[in-house]
């Protein structure tokens, strides 16, 4: 049995399991022989999905560890347009804001962006997207897209928004 410990949010299966890296299904396995029985329906989805962030959040959280401010982060994703800590930050911020409905306080922060970087492909498109989705206009809408176009004519996800959006002009 597996004396009861404080552990951090994080490190719940390099505690149980050492510092084996292992899959969620093998993590799975090794919790239920250490518990002494079988897991079923929602312990075992709860345990997986334990087992599925835990593997997460220490991905993260070694790219976070690796990291000196003002460089590029090293992120679970591609940092495609090599975007500083603090922009990465920011657009998280602005996308939270349109989610909280806060539309005049994105709109301030992504136009503060845009001025310090003209050709931010990530804030053109936010732009885009919050003159678009939330506010309904659309000729501004389209502009963004346009100007992402011009920088990245590959750029699918543009095409497409701007495309959506000339529907309505």
């Amino acid at each position: 049995m597996v004396e009861p410990t404080r552990v951090g949010p994080l490190n719940i299966t390099s505690r149980i399991l050492g510092s084996v890296p292992c899959s969620v299904p093998f993590f799975v396995k090794k919790i239920t022989r250490l518990l002494g029985g079988v897991l079923k329906g929602r312990n075992l989805l709860t345990l997986q999905r334990v087992a599925w962030l835990d593997q997460r959040a220490e991905g993260f959280f070694e790219g976070m560890r690796r990291h000196r401010p003002g460089a590029p982060m090293s992120t679970s994703f591609d940092n495609v347009y090599d975007l500083t800590t603090e922009q990465l930050q920011l657009l998280d911020d602005a996308e939270e804001m349109m989610l909280r409905n806060d539309l005049g306080a994105a709109e301030r922060l992504l136009l503060s962006m845009l001025e310090a970087d003209e050709s931010c492909i990530p804030v053109l498109s936010n732009l885009g997207h919050l003159y678009g989705r939330h506010l309904s206009e659309f000729e501004t809408a389209i502009e963004y897209y346009d100007r992402v176009l011009a920088i990245e004519p590959d750029n699918a996800w543009a095409r497409d928004a701007r495309r959506r959006y000339l529907r309505y002009v």
